[in-house]
């Protein structure tokens, strides 16, 4: 029982913990300015370069790249966008502060 009642915990957390998602814009030609977002904590990750996913590019509203993208349960609830000189100015601590927020608001 003891163990039922454990994996239906481990069960549950992955459900939360996987809510949130982490999507990397970036193109072939901007590689140097690609953040790498594999260090972060508590969501998925997906890399997309924009030529090889027009449909992404057009679903989530790509103007620049880098852009980051933050979902919870599918819809957007925050993006990072390149400056004029195709850099992202937020760091992997900002990102990661703001995928923090999102649980923290879940137990508000």
């Amino acid at each position: 029982m003891r163990g039922y009642i454990t994996l239906i915990l481990s069960s549950l957390f992955f459900v939360c913990y996987s809510q949130v998602s982490v999507i990397h814009f970036n193109s072939s030609w901007n590689a140097e300015n690609s953040i790498d977002i594999s260090e972060l904590k508590d969501c998925k990750k997906k890399n997309v370069l924009i030529c090889h996913n027009e449909d992404l590019k057009d679903k989530y509203n790509i103007k620049s790249v880098p852009t980051i993208v933050i979902l919870d349960e599918g819809a957007e609830v925050t993006r990072f966008e390149a400056n004029i000189m195709m850099q992202l100015e937020a760091t992997k601590k900002d990102i990661q502060r703001e995928i923090d927020k999102i649980y923290l608001a879940k137990f508000e």
